[in-house]
This record gives C-alpha cells, sequence and structure tokens, in this order.
C-alpha cells in the first residue's frame, strides 16, 4: 500500500475514534478538567494511577477510620469536615489539584513525595523522587497522597509527624 493510501486510512480511523461516543466507564470523574497537572505525560500518568488506587483504598471501611483518628487544629475530627462538604474520603481526595513540584525547595529532600499545606487544595508532586518510589513500592506513594489530602483537610504536622501519619495510612489502608 502507498503511503499516501495509508496515512489516509489512518486518519479516517482516527477520526471514526474521536467520533465515538464515550462510554460512562470513559469519562474521567470530572469533565472538562483534569486534576494532575505535570509535564510528563509518563510522570503524570505515574500519578493519576496513584491517585486512582488511593481513592478505592478510601472507599474500604478499614481505611475510612483514618478520618476519625486524626482531627484538625480545633480538636474536631477530620470526618467532620468531610460531613460539612458532604463528600467522603475518596471524593475528596478526588477534589485535589497536583502540580509539578520538582523545582520547590520541599522537593530537595530525597524522601520528599508530595506536599501541601494545610487546608490548601493544591499538592506538590516532587516528580522524580515521586515516579521512582512508584517503582518500588506502590502503596508509599498511594499512602503519601492519602496523606496529603489529610493536611488538605486541617491535619496540622509535628505532631503528628509526618512518619506517623504515614505509617498509619499505610496500616489503615494496605491491602
Amino acid at each position: 500500500m502507498c503511503p499516501r493510501r495509508v496515512a489516509k486510512a489512518l486518519s479516517s480511523v482516527v477520526l471514526l475514534a474521536l467520533a465515538a461516543p464515550m462510554s460512562a466507564a470513559d469519562r474521567p470523574a470530572s469533565p472538562g478538567l483534569v486534576r494532575v497537572r505535570l509535564g510528563g505525560l509518563f510522570d503524570a500518568g505515574t500519578v493519576q494511577r496513584s491517585l486512582d488506587r488511593a481513592r478505592a483504598r478510601l472507599e474500604r471501611p478499614q481505611c475510612q477510620r483514618l478520618f476519625t483518628d486524626f482531627q484538625d487544629e480545633g480538636g474536631r475530627p477530620l470526618q467532620d469536615v468531610l460531613d460539612r462538604t458532604g463528600r467522603s474520603g475518596a471524593e475528596h481526595l478526588g477534589t485535589l489539584l497536583f502540580y509539578d513540584g520538582g523545582g520547590q525547595p520541599r522537593c530537595q529532600g530525597p524522601r520528599t513525595l508530595a506536599f501541601t499545606w494545610k487546608g490548601s487544595q493544591i499538592v506538590f508532586v516532587c516528580t522524580q523522587q515521586f515516579v521512582a518510589a512508584a517503582r518500588r513500592d506502590p502503596l508509599l506513594v498511594d499512602a503519601a497522597l492519602i496523606h496529603e489530602s489529610l493536611h488538605s483537610l486541617g491535619l496540622g504536622e509535628n505532631p503528628p509527624s509526618s512518619s506517623e501519619i504515614t505509617s498509619r495510612v499505610i496500616s489503615r489502608c494496605r491491602g
């Protein structure tokens, strides 16, 4: 087949694929809104897969106990924060925005996978460390995203320490 015919056939296939209606399973949870905003497609895909797994973990009752294990500054369980928004923990995690934090000073530490501030809807991913850790320990990177979602709900740090938070997330959400 001549190269021109191959190109024409391929463009027809692409047009058909674009015109085909999406099934409900193919549609993004929030149409038109990309929650993972990292430069490289591979890196963004790695974070998105971890985010999907973390959301699935948060659907389990044992993992949901995190929201009663931890409190905000006022001593209120994080579950109360969720209840006020009418969202589950998994739904809350799905509302957060994930940006590349590779150039941020907090990503200079080799063990920092992601960070945010108390009450923030933005999580910065330390892309290089996150992707490397995802290859070695998917549970750890899933736990890191859940850990940051707890901060976004108002959980402070020191106390509890960062390692205590991550340990509790892994304990509650493994399996």
